[in-house]
C-alpha cells in the first residue's frame, strides 16, 4: 500500500511537507508541489479521505433521512430509491458514502439520526420527506447540522430541492384533456394527502377548473375498492393518481377497465406496469444529485432548487 511516507521518501521530503503538498499548502513551494504531486501520481497512490475527514471531527458520510412508513407493511417507494441512486452518484464524485436513517416510530428516527451525528460523525444530511414541525429537523436545526430537504419546506431556514408539484398536477390533467377528450377526470390521494400530494391536487383543480369542470377526489383508504368506485360513479372517464405508490396498488385492477390514466415518476417499477404515455417523469435522479450539489453549496446564496418535470 503506498503512503505518504512513501511519497516524501521518494521525493526526499519530510512527511509533514509531503502531506501539505498533496493538500495545496501555499507555504510549500510549487517546484516540491509538483514533484511530490507526479510522484504520487506514479506510484497510484489514493488518500484517505475518511481519516482526513475524521481528523477533522467529521466523517466521509451523508446521512439519507426516509420519512415515516404508514404502516408496517409499506413498501420501499421506488421514487425515494430512484433518489437514493442520484444521490450515490453525485457523492462518490466526492469520495463520500451514504448512511441510512429508516425509523418505525418518531422517536426512534430521531435517535437514529443523532447517532449517526454524534457517533459516527455525520454532519450532512438529505431528508427524503417534508412536514411541519419535524423532530429530526429540529434537530438538525438545534444541533448546526448541514441539511437538504427532498420536497417542499416548512421553514425559511430549510434548503430544499423539489419540483413545482402544482405545476406538475395540472400538466397531468391538461395531458388527458388534450389527449383523450376526457370531461371527468377523478384524483386519487392517499389518505395521509402528504405535501406534495396536496401541490398536485391543487394543480388538478385549476386543470379541471380551467376546462369547466368539477374536481372529483377520492381518497385511497384501506377499504377503497376501486373497481366498485368506479361502478358507481360511471361519469368519471380518466383518473389522475397523485403517486406512483397509490397506482401501483391498483394497477392490476385498471387492467380491466379501458380508462386513461395520469400517473408521476416514472420510475422502474412504473415502467414495467403501465403501458400508457400519460406518465409525468420528476427526473427523482436529478433531484438526488441537486440535494447534493446544494448541500455542498458553500457561498450559501442559494436555498433551493426546483427541478423541471418531462413529459413523454
Amino acid at each position: 500500500m503506498v503512503t505518504i511516507r512513501t511519497i516524501a521518501q521518494q521525493a526526499g521530503v519530510s512527511t509533514s511537507t509531503a502531506s501539505r503538498a498533496l493538500n495545496n499548502n501555499p507555504r510549500i513551494s510549487e517546484k516540491t508541489r509538483a514533484r511530490v504531486k507526479q510522484i504520487a501520481d506514479e506510484l497510484g497512490y489514493r488518500p484517505n479521505f475518511s481519516a482526513r475527514n475524521l481528523s477533522r471531527g467529521e466523517a466521509n458520510i451523508i446521512g439519507v433521512v426516509f420519512p415515516l412508513p404508514s404502516s408496517a407493511a409499506q413498501p420501499a417507494n421506488p421514487f425515494h430509491i430512484e433518489i437514493m441512486w442520484g444521490i450515490g452518484k453525485a457523492i462518490r464524485k466526492m469520495n463520500y458514502e451514504m448512511m441510512v436513517a429508516m425509523g418505525t416510530s418518531e422517536n426512534d428516527l430521531v435517535n437514529q439520526v443523532a447517532a449517526m451525528a454524534q457517533q459516527a460523525k455525520v454532519h450532512h444530511f438529505v431528508l427524503l420527506y417534508s412536514r411541519p414541525n419535524d423532530p429530526v429537523i429540529n434537530y438538525l436545526r438545534d444541533h448546526h447540522l448541514s441539511y437538504v430537504i427532498v420536497g417542499h419546506p416548512f421553514s425559511d431556514q430549510d434548503r430544499f430541492v423539489d419540483n413545482d408539484n402544482v405545476a406538475v398536477g395540472q400538466a397531468a390533467t391538461d395531458q388527458l384533456y388534450l389527449n383523450h377528450g376526457v370531461t371527468a377526470p377523478a384524483f386519487i390521494q392517499s389518505s395521509q394527502r402528504q405535501t406534495f400530494e396536496q401541490d398536485r391536487l391543487q394543480g388538478y383543480q385549476r386543470s379541471v377548473q380551467d376546462h369547466s369542470g368539477q374536481p372529483i377526489i377520492v381518497d385511497a383508504s384501506d377499504d377503497l375498492n376501486l373497481m366498485d368506485w368506479l361502478r358507481q360513479h360511471p361519469r368519471v372517464d380518466s383518473l389522475v393518481f397523485a403517486d406512483d405508490v397509490i397506482y401501483l396498488r391498483y394497477a392490476r385492477q385498471l387492467k380491466l377497465v379501458d380508462l386513461p390514466i395520469a400517473c408521476f415518476n416514472n420510475s422502474q417499477w412504473i415502467k414495467v406496469v403501465f403501458n400508457d404515455k400519460n406518465v409525468i417523469d420528476l427526473q427523482p435522479q436529478l433531484l438526488g444529485s441537486k440535494a447534493v450539489e446544494l448541500l455542498f453549496e458553500k457561498d450559501n446564496h442559494q436555498n433551493h432548487i426546483y427541478v423541471p418535470y418531462k413529459m413523454d
